[in-house]
């Protein structure tokens, strides 16, 4: 029963993007296909602007290691409907003035132009925005 426990909790904690299994950390078959070979052009720069709009100090941040991967379907949590697609994710580091730490993950999930939902150090769950993006293979 202990084990049981563990396990759920873990499973509700598990990620912001259950994108078919992105973000529960999980890899293999759950992950789905890329519908297209790529992303829309101007998503990178939504995903950032977004997360700018969340900082404290938005002119101060900078980006590295930023990726995106464009899925058919995804889900914001192990227990949530799965939102069909095409959604476009994006996920990288950020690092801002008066941030605890060097660099931060996030991790945003995008549909037709709009924002579906951020994660990242700041909001969620710990890990939440990392293992998202490991979740999706975006991320070591």
């Amino acid at each position: 029963m202990r084990a049981l426990m563990v396990a759920l909790a873990m499973a509700s904690v598990g990620g912001a993007a259950g994108a078919a299994g992105v973000g529960t950390g999980t890899m293999g078959p759950d992950i789905p296909q890329s519908i297209t070979p790529t992303v829309p052009a101007n998503a990178r720069k939504q995903a950032e602007d977004a997360l700018r709009r969340d900082l404290p100090a938005p002119d101060s941040v900078t980006f590295r290691a930023v990726k995106a991967l464009e899925v058919a379907s995804i889900r914001h949590g192990a227990f949530a409907a799965s939102i069909d697609g095409p959604i476009s994710i994006v996920c990288g580091q950020y690092g801002s003035q008066g941030q605890p730490g060097p660099y931060s993950w996030f991790f945003v999930a995008l549909k037709r132009g709009q924002v579906l939902w951020i994660a990242d150090d700041t909001s969620g769950a710990p890990d939440e925005a990392h293992d998202s993006c490991k979740g999706a293979g975006l991320a070591d």
